[in-house]
């Protein structure tokens, strides 16, 4: 029973190990995949694109099923590339890759690199491949232990019209012999532990041999019970024939009774030597009972010391099973701190490498607003260089107009007209140009109840209200905090898109209302508006790029506008942190979402 207990406490430190290296396994291989996705992400935002791309997400096509895609997905997110959201793909071949900014493939997938290279050839496409061999692709990530290295084809970027940053160029590996060396330390550290999982083997060997031993003692320990059993059968036989044995002799007994009932006759003279030798019988007989009960006394005795010393072995054994289990315990729990004490190391050490990146992602945050505010300040004079020009266009063209008009013909005066209202126009595509580059950069938030800013916006709007006989409806709006500047163009141009495109004879009939949503892959709560209107809808196929800037999707003589006034929305939600959206019927109507985070 002792060793059996031995051998369930040792069996269960082996289980409680075997999880907490499958464990600790998993947690690696979690971490490894993060720092995948990571790499593809900083490599493809490190890549210059020289041809210019007009698409409003940054693509990312995955070759083969391969789990990174799920990876990619998560952290597409919460980050862009190229300022643009990221949209990840999946495909089976090669011949299905197209529309992709960067494509990812893993060696593991057995796809020809060069096939690869010829179908993406003159696409303006990034190849990033892992583990296939050396200056083979265009950027060639290499998986080294825990750790993720690359190397940089120039000649192939640059024959698809690619180019690396000056960071990316200085930590890539640049020649065959780096790759060579890098490899010769993994087998190093391969060797190193192949030498622990050997010592690991021996040990494991050492235990198997105890447990052999253990299982030895166990089998001699039942083989005693068993002889044990068969004494006990033996004694039972023994039993059964002294029993056998006093019924024969009682019988025997009977049958000499009979015989003396027969001989008492005879035996009449020998009365008196029989009473006397049955007086001799009888004070034998009181001796023998004196000394059965002493018997019976001293057997008393000895059962109850027999109980007593089986209690003390019941103690004694349950103290053993006792101090087992306390040792048991120990070895888990000095197991246990161990393990805590190699995980505590493993994630401050995977802690400082998220501060590095931190540190490396702020100074980057930085370098970008820096940037931003060069853009701002190149889109200002820029659009204030331009705007001399027209004006003084504007200005010639009003003066032609006033000292030569007797004297030009019909076709010159249209044509005065047309150049004046192009300059308009463009000073208004100028204007507004300047204004979509400040949007998103107000510093002075406070609270605004929406209810009063769309009251003051239809107060703002009476003219065109009444013109166009519209109805807007409104109710239950929050309050949010939000710059009140750009939260009423967001409202404005959206209600005045709901009037402006309206079906022929039939009054714009517009609703406002919100509620809350917690969009996938989020535990933070949005505000959802909702504008309504009954106008003339949106087609399907325009769904990607009414958005975008300077987008116009009927003729000016249609309807007017510059065709930014969704780009302006577009920018201000996104950058309070939520989406916009729209849900559109033909000749039915058309409903705008936009989120904000409470």
């Amino acid at each position: 029973m002792k060793a059996r207990t031995l051998l369930y406490v040792f069996i269960f430190c082996l289980q409680s190990w075997g999880s907490v290296l499958h464990s600790q396994a998993t947690l690696n291989e979690q971490i490894k995949r993060v720092k995948r996705a990571l790499f593809i992400f900083n490599i493809s935002d490190q890549i210059q694109f020289l041809d210019s791309n007009t698409n409003p997400d940054f693509t990312i096509g995955v070759l083969g099923q391969d789990r990174t895609i799920i990876d990619l997905r998560g952290l597409a997110q919460k980050r862009q590339i190229k300022n643009k959201p990221v949209r990840v793909l999946s495909f089976k071949n090669i011949k299905d890759i197209q529309d992709v900014d960067v494509v990812y493939v893993n060696h593991n997938k057995n796809f020809d690199v060069s096939y690869i290279l010829n179908k993406i050839s003159g696409n303006n496409t990034l190849l990033i491949t892992e583990d296939y061999p050396f200056n083979t692709s265009m950027v060639n990530i290499v998986n080294i232990g825990e750790e993720f290295q690359y190397e940089i084809n120039e000649d192939l970027l640059n024959g698809n019209n690619l180019s690396a940053t000056y960071s990316l160029k200085e930590h890539a590996i640049s020649s065959i012999e780096k790759w060579k060396q890098l490899f010769q330390n993994t087998e190093h550290q391969l060797e190193a532990t192949q030498e622990a999982l050997e010592l690991a083997k021996d040990d494991i060997k050492h235990k198997n041999a105890n447990i052999t031993k253990q299982k030895k003692t166990i089998n001699t320990i039942n083989s005693q019970i068993h002889q044990q059993k068969n004494a006990l059968k033996t004694q039972e036989s023994e039993i059964n024939e002294l029993t056998t044995l006093s019924e024969f002799q009682k019988k025997k007994y009977s049958e000499k009774l009979i015989i003396e009932k027969q001989l008492e006759n005879r035996i009449l003279e020998q009365m008196e030597a029989l009473k006397e030798k049955q007086a001799y019988i009888s004070s034998n007989n009181a001796t023998i009972n004196l000394q059965q009960d002493t018997l019976a006394h001293q057997k008393q005795e000895i059962e109850a010391k027999l109980e007593k010393i089986n209690l003390i072995n019941k103690s004694l054994s349950t103290q053993k099973t006792v101090n087992y289990l306390l040792l048991a315990l120990l070895i888990i729990i000095v197991i246990s701190v161990i393990l805590i004490y190699r995980n505590y190391r493993s994630i401050k050490l995977l802690n400082e490498d998220l501060q590095e990146k931190n540190n490396d992602i702020f100074n980057k945050s930085l370098e970008i607003a820096s940037k931003n505010k060069e853009l701002e300040e190149f889109a200002y004079i820029t659009s204030h260089d331009l705007k001399e020009p027209l004006t003084t266009i504007s200005g010639l063209i009003d003066l032609l107009q006033d000292d030569y008009k007797d004297q030009l013909d019909e076709d010159a005066i249209m044509s005065m007209n047309f150049i004046s209202k192009s300059s308009y126009r463009m000073r208004n595509l100028i204007d507004a140009l300047l204004n979509y580059s400040r949007l998103g950069k107000a510093n002075e938030k406070t609270e605004i109840n929406c209810n009063t800013l769309v009251s003051e916006i239809i107060h703002d709007l009476d003219n065109a209200i009444h013109r166009n006989q519209a109805v807007i409806t409104y109710q239950d709006l929050p309050t949010i905090r939000a710059s009140e500047i750009e939260l009423r163009v967001l409202f404005q141009n959206l209600i005045n898109n709901a009037i402006k495109f309206k079906k022929p004879d039939t009054s714009p009939i517009i609703n406002i209302s919100c509620g809350t949503m917690v969009p996938d892959h989020q535990t933070q709560v949005f505000w959802k508006f909702e504008v309504t209107d009954n106008g003339i809808g949106i087609k399907k196929q325009h769904k990607d790029k009414i958005f975008a800037i300077f987008q116009r999707l009927h003729s000016r003589e249609t309807y007017e506008g510059t065709g930014i006034g969704l780009a302006f929305c577009k920018k201000i939600v996104e950058s309070l942190g939520g989406q916009i959206w729209f849900e559109s019927t033909m000749n039915e109507g058309t409903t705008f979402f936009f989120t904000i985070p409470q």
